[in-house]
């Protein structure tokens, strides 16, 4: 499957649509003043969120993501595109008219090199950043609970790793707070596995690198 299908949010009412809304309930319509707007947002009441698209393979990545948000912290849109990991970057590049500060691809490596060549080839000369797992985003909660550094012979076997460390755990079930305290162990064991720019190894996750764009950190 190669289109992706991603959720589609209510256009916002407009200035007209508000002022027509004031006439019909008897209320005479509030002035407008786009420069007045602009003064009272430079002038530091409120700052503005960051904001940042992440967009994943699966209900698991998502799940995880989304408990992440936090009122202070930066906006968080996640998405689980029902598409392949190619059409998720393409999707990924044509989003990034939507005025978001920085665009995320959270995939799985699968152990298949050519899969990883293509994903890179298609986010290569963009903005889009993509955080690989190898071999999957499981491997990624693993470094959660332990320090992992042997190589998986296949990607179902990282799963069943993680069911054995946490029992009762499901891909549909994940939760970012089963998991939260061992959030800073995990992004120190990934940069291990893997801090330069090259394909990832088996094992590795980049994860840690969206981890510190969502904190704002500027050593990533």
């Amino acid at each position: 499957m190669t289109s992706c299908s991603l959720r589609r949010w209510p256009l916002e009412r407009t200035s007209a649509m508000a002022q027509q809304s004031r006439k019909r309930a008897g209320r005479p319509p509030r002035a407008f003043s786009t420069q007045t707007d602009l003064r009272r947002r430079a002038g530091g009441s409120r700052r503005e969120r960051r904001s940042l698209l992440i967009l994943c393979e699966g209900k698991t990545e998502k799940h995880y993501f989304t408990g992440m948000r936090t009122r202070t912290g930066p906006q968080l849109d996640v998405d689980a595109p029902d598409c392949d990991h190619v059409a998720i970057v393409r999707e990924a590049k044509r989003r990034r008219a939507d005025d978001y500060d920085e665009i995320w691809c959270v995939l799985d490596t699968e152990l298949d090199d050519r899969l990883v060549g293509d994903i890179l080839d298609e986010a290569r000369g963009t903005d889009v950043r993509i955080a690989p797992s190898s071999p999957s985003f499981e491997l990624w909660l693993i470094l959660h609970l332990k320090d992992h550094r042997g190589p998986f012979q296949f990607a179902r076997e990282a799963e069943r790793t993680l069911k054995e460390l946490r029992p009762g755990w499901s891909k549909s079930a994940t939760r970012f707070e089963d998991f939260k305290e061992g959030l800073e162990p995990a992004c120190a064991r990934a940069r291990k596995l893997h801090e330069g720019d090259g394909p990832p190894p088996n094992p590795s996750s980049a994860v840690w690198r969206l981890v510190k764009a969502i904190r704002g950190d500027a050593d990533r």
